[in-house]
């Protein structure tokens, strides 16, 4: 028996929102610039730089509100079309009149007149739509983060951060006292373990009193800079604006010769004096998903700093010179390969699987532990990270003056959908969204080389990951039992120093591989690598700096996996590929992952995972062939 009923239903209304903005297309640039010559930032600025920074941030926001103040109106939140013409807008009107009039008249004339309309419509947009990115790939044709950002707005990737229903102003409060507070809590964690030990505290390792070598010069003042020089540092920065800037970046880079002198004055009175600006130490933290697809929870959420422009430029000239004095003095890890030219992930995941093919080679076994670490950036101590700036990298006077100063009375406030949180104080870490900040992790954590270098494991570091492996002759049992002894005797005393240097070392997510060939590994006994409280057991495969290793390094685990990754921008692909070319498109997506894989053919593994490039080869060909024939069609 069939049931039927009508619903009386409407189509909801699109939701309206209200936006501020600012007019700055109709800003006479050189009036602008007469205005702010003319103010006393430029004519009387003071001395003393809280004050010159104050002013700077009031005069531009001043100048600014004269030119094009601030407008406030209601909008409908529409999705953005940025292909919609007046051509598509009136032959929509047209469709909406005659589908109006065969509702009305129900002949079938006026049902072929609307059909007509309603498929020129569709013509026209689709032709706009393809004509638009046509030409915003061949414009951005070398920007391939421009391309690829543009080709996941067309597959409509939703990862905005939704939680419905709640009050926004609530909502960012409680997410600034959550970043906050897991790093309170990991605090707490480190202090509870000092305190279980007998003697409440945790004996250091045996170098880690180590004193600056007495024959090298100290860095003890920064080198003034000449308005060329800060010329080049804003030339040669990203434009990105932040919401506590007086004016957007790229409009502050047309006024240049205006504010030069001025901003030339500030880096210099902050070098000199050994002083980081006070309005400059807050950061507006924007939330992203960790992941792509992550439901909105605050777990899943990572906090990315945004700082002030000409902070950063501060920060930037810095850089520069403390670069310059550890580099000239050697203090950098040889085996730390990252934030530095010609170090990489590329460069660290050679030198490790060199090491092991190496080894393979000769008939022997490697362990290889990866260790992961929880919040690296944001747990550090910031008393600790100044005595070993002093007493290992040389690092006195106004220079150590300066990065007490930029590290001390930090804050920081959430922003989310447009609403801004409370300001949260930050007692630890340093600003992951800073140019400063991994450098300061790299000389923060320079001591676990020291560490692991009086124990037998070698290592690699990129950043927060740290790879400790260890060969030896799978033949004697007892070569097995040292090596996993000698590995877990540095795991403890690495442990013993981040505990002591307030670092979390998650042991949980530390992973063990054992590499080898078949022949060799099957030789071993079972065995595990005790982490701390932890028993890690040995995986088949594992991640390691983006590449998946497994148990023979045959590589093709990743290479299935990169074939996956290529296969589903294959599968996107094909739904926008009437509006884009193929050279772009795959070039830009699945050529890209493809460069990762390089594999000869000798092993039936190998083989195999050559067949599947075959097959995605295939696959890009009949893509191909398709356009071909859609094009053909018009």
């Amino acid at each position: 028996m069939a049931i039927s009923f009508g619903l009386n239903s409407s189509k909801p209304l699109p939701s309206k929102k209200c936006v501020t903005y600012r007019s700055l297309k109709s800003i006479n640039i050189t009036s602008f610039m007469k205005d702010l010559g003319e103010s006393k930032l430029c004519l009387d600025a003071p001395t003393q730089l809280d004050s010159l920074v104050s002013c700077y941030n009031n005069t531009l926001s001043s100048v600014l509100d004269r030119h094009a103040p601030l407008k406030r109106r209601i909008v409908t939140s529409r999705a953005m079309v940025p292909w919609y013409d007046e051509e598509i807008k009136l032959a929509k009107k047209e469709r909406r009149k005659a589908e109006r009039k065969w509702r009305t008249t129900k002949t079938t004339a006026d049902f072929n007149k609307f059909k007509s309309l309603k498929n020129h419509c569709t013509q026209l947009m689709r032709k706009a739509k393809c004509s638009f990115f046509s030409d915003f790939v061949k414009e951005n044709s070398n920007n391939q983060g421009t391309l690829f950002k543009a080709i996941k707005g067309m597959l409509v990737e939703k990862n905005a951060i939704s939680f419905p229903g709640r009050n926004e102003t609530a909502l960012v409060n409680e997410l600034g006292k959550y970043f906050v507070q897991k790093i309170s809590n990991i605090h707490s964690e480190i202090n509870n373990e000092i305190s279980s030990n007998n003697d409440g505290h945790v004996d250091p390792p045996s170098d880690d009193n180590e004193e600056y070598p007495g024959d090298v010069s100290h860095f003890d003042a920064f080198e003034p800079l000449s308005e060329d020089d800060v010329r080049k540092l804003v030339v040669d920065s990203h434009k990105k604006s932040c919401y506590l800037d007086p004016v957007p970046t790229d409009f502050l880079v047309k006024c240049l010769d205006v504010l030069l002198p001025v901003i030339t004055k500030i880096i210099n009175i902050s070098l000199e004096t050994g002083h980081f600006p006070r309005d400059w130490k807050e950061a507006i933290i924007l939330p992203i998903l960790k992941k792509s697809g992550l439901e909105s929870a605050f777990e899943n959420l990572r906090p990315i700093s945004n700082l002030a422009y000409i902070s950063k430029l501060i920060e930037r000239a810095v850089y520069n010179q403390t670069h310059d004095h550890i580099l000239r003095c050697g203090f950098y890890p040889v085996l730390q390969s990252a934030y530095r030219r010609y170090h990489s992930t590329e460069t660290a995941l050679l030198k490790v699987l060199n090491d092991i093919l190496l080894s393979m080679n000769s008939q022997r076994v490697t362990l290889l532990v990866l260790l992961d670490l929880s919040f690296a950036f944001d747990t550090i101590d910031h008393g600790i990270l100044l005595e070993r700036l002093r007493s290992k990298f040389g690092i006195r006077g106004t220079v150590l003056s300066w990065f007490s100063s930029y590290l001390s009375g930090r804050s920081q406030r959430v922003m989310l959908n447009g609403t801004l949180s409370d300001s949260s104080d930050l007692n630890f870490g340093v600003p992951k969204g800073s140019c400063l900040g991994p450098l300061l992790f790299i000389l923060y954590a320079s001591k676990l080389f020291d560490i692991i270098n009086n124990h037998s494991p070698d290592l690699h570091g990129f950043a927060d990951d740290t790879q400790l492996y260890v060969s030896f002759k799978p033949d004697y049992p007892c070569d097995q039992c040292e090596a996993i002894s000698v590995m877990e005797s540095c795991l403890n005393d690495l442990r013993k120093w981040m505990i002591q240097d307030k670092l979390k070392l998650n042991d949980g997510k530390t992973e063990l591989l054992i590499i080898g060939s078949k022949q060799q590994l099957q030789k071993l006994n079972p065995c595990h690598v005790r982490v701390g409280n932890a028993d890690v057991l040995p995986v088949p495969i594992a991640r390691d700096l983006g590449v998946w290793l497994d148990s023979n390094l045959s590589m093709s685990c990743h290479i299935t996996k990169t074939c996956g990754a290529a296969f589903y921008w294959l599968h996107n692909i094909k739904r926008i590929s009437k509006f884009l070319s193929r050279e772009n498109l795959l070039t830009g997506e699945i050529r890209g992952q493809l460069v990762k894989v390089n594999t000869k053919k000798d092993s039936p593994e190998e083989q195999t995972v050559y067949k599947k490039l075959e097959v995605l080869i295939v696959h890009l060909d009949n893509l191909e062939n398709d356009q071909q024939k859609q094009v053909e069609a018009l």
